[in-house]
């Protein structure tokens, strides 16, 4: 079995909304459900964590998927959704991206394993530049990636490296940087993620959602 942790239990501060963004009506769902139903579409155990807060408003809409609380960072709530996993592989998502798509996570669900891991990304359109002591220096664009998500490992991996993590107090900005500190000797595979798999994280980013919505009905 797969499983596939849904974060979901931020507070996406730069939408300047006063309700989580994931919880936003996207089409005729929350945004959250639209990743929801793809994974839930393809036969993967899904575990959303979800914040204490949030969980009144959306009870009724989780009556029927496991799910867990957050902790105090996205690394704790990770943490507690790897807790309810019974796969014994694991795709993490940020339920911020709702776009993702069914052909990418088969892609990943028939590639997977248990010894390696899965990054999905974007390629780099834009010309990036790096602050340095003597200035401004151009990096090699042909180099780069975005990470995005789902980011994939065994649960085993995810678990150990989670856990040292932990007890190191250390804090990643994704999953795999805790893979690449702690087990660099497990090779990490690459998927290119769809185009429309964008993370909402400001107004103009929730206007284009709602477009594309539109735009597939």
């Amino acid at each position: 079995m797969v499983s596939v942790v849904l974060v979901m239990a931020g507070k996406g501060s730069r939408m300047n909304k006063n309700v989580n963004k994931v919880l936003l009506p996207l089409g005729q769902k929350l945004v959250f459900e639209h990743s929801l139903d793809t994974f839930k579409s393809l036969g993967c155990e899904v575990i959303c964590v979800v914040s204490k807060d949030d969980y009144p408003m959306i009870s009724e809409r989780l009556k029927h998927v496991k799910f867990t609380f957050g902790g105090q960072t996205r690394q704790e709530s990770v943490m507690n959704g790897l807790k309810e996993c019974s796969g014994d592989y694991v795709l993490i998502h940020d339920a911020a991206r709702p776009f993702i798509s069914e052909s990418v996570v088969r892609e990943i669900i028939s590639s997977y394993k248990l010894n390696e891991a899965i990054l999905c990304h974007h390629n780099v359109k834009d010309t990036i530049k790096c602050f340095t002591n003597d200035g401004v220096s151009t990096l090699n664009r042909a180099s780069l990636i975005a990470a995005s998500t789902p980011q994939c490992a065994s649960l085993e991996v995810l678990n150990e490296v989670y856990q040292k993590a932990s007890n190191d107090a250390f804090v990643a900005t994704d999953d795999l940087s805790l893979i690449e500190r702690y087990r660099p000797d497990i090779k990490i595979n690459y998927v290119l993620a769809n185009e429309e798999s964008f993370k909402i994280t400001t107004p103009l980013d929730y206007e284009l959602a709602k477009l594309i919505v539109e735009v597939k009905k």
